[in-house]
């Protein structure tokens, strides 16, 4: 019963940082991928907030970390008078055994480095493979022991959940080999899109196989499972699977906290010491967290 309970409550706290993710009507070019409509300084924040800057968001350091979705004063109250307490996603995750790495994928760089690079994807945006690049690029001039890249995603087509949540998957299970798999994937998404549109079919990356140029294409992330060292067992490729829908969901709520936090209205961004980057690039990047 405690574990219906806490997936249903758990589920209530994604289904709110989807709808934020969906607010402001159909996006146009400018602001495609854009979170939500108000994002800014109006987002209500949690006593326990640590004041922005870097690792506001890492539970490697943190017990307890940034809620811009509080409830009111009144429900909280109500919610006391019934023995209960405010939910927060790093409680509800705590059951997941890797729940820190899909709050805080660290792709590059150790978790409790003093410096930071947040890097914040949507792969339906068409730029994001550039801002990836650029990330790719300065992680090479990047010491592991001082400064960590960590990647959150939330995309406006629903394949990219899955996408994020193999990188999450990834970045415990085979160590050092998450970056190249995100090159791969966002590559991979935008010429599978100019593929479809040079036959005349481009359609919403729905699902897996909506992601095929060719009937005889594989899904993006199952091709790449073959690709690890090792490669993942063709008996362990279902559950792998189904746990990237499940923790890219986990990610795809922090990335909304996120955006209302540092006041990001647009996907992809690059959020570097606590300050967003107006111009990505590789010199900008490594600049920012000297």
């Amino acid at each position: 019963m405690r574990g219906l309970l806490v997936s249903t409550m758990f589920l209530g706290l994604l289904l709110s940082g989807c709808g934020a993710a969906e607010t402001g009507g159909a996006a146009g070019p400018a602001d495609r991928g854009a979170p939500t409509a108000d994002a800014g300084a109006d987002a209500v924040l949690s006593p326990a907030t640590p004041g922005g800057g870097a690792n506001a968001f890492n539970p490697y350091l943190h017990e307890r970390l940034p809620n811009t979705r509080l409830m009111s004063a009144e429900a909280a109250q109500m919610l006391g008078k019934l023995g209960a307490h405010t939910q927060s996603i790093e409680g509800e995750a705590a059951y997941r055994a890797h729940w820190r790495q899909e709050l805080y994928p660290v792709v590059f760089g150790d978790p409790r480095a003093p410096h930071e690079i947040l890097v914040l994807l949507d792969f339906s945006a068409p730029q994001s493979e550039k801002v990836w690049q650029a990330v790719v690029e300065a992680g090479r001039s990047l010491s592991p022991q001082q400064c960590k890249i960590v990647v959150f995603g939330n995309s406006r087509e629903n394949y990219g959940t899955d996408l994020l949540g193999l990188a999450i998957w990834i970045s415990y299970s085979r160590p050092g080999q998450a970056m190249p798999y995100l090159s791969y994937a966002l590559e991979r998404w935008n010429a599978v899109k100019a593929e479809q549109k040079h036959s005349g079919g481009v359609k919403p990356f729905t699902n897996e196989y909506d992601a095929t140029a060719k009937a005889t294409d594989f899904p993006i992330h199952y091709g790449y499972l073959t690709k690890l060292r090792p490669p993942v067992p063709a008996k362990d490729e279902l559950a792998v699977a189904k746990y990237c829908y499940d923790a890219g969901n986990v990610n795809m709520y922090q990335t909304v906290q996120l955006c209302r936090y540092y006041g990001v209205k647009s996907l992809p961004a690059v959020v570097a010491d606590g300050k967003v980057l107006g111009q990505v690039s590789a010199r900008a990047i490594v600049n920012a967290v000297k």
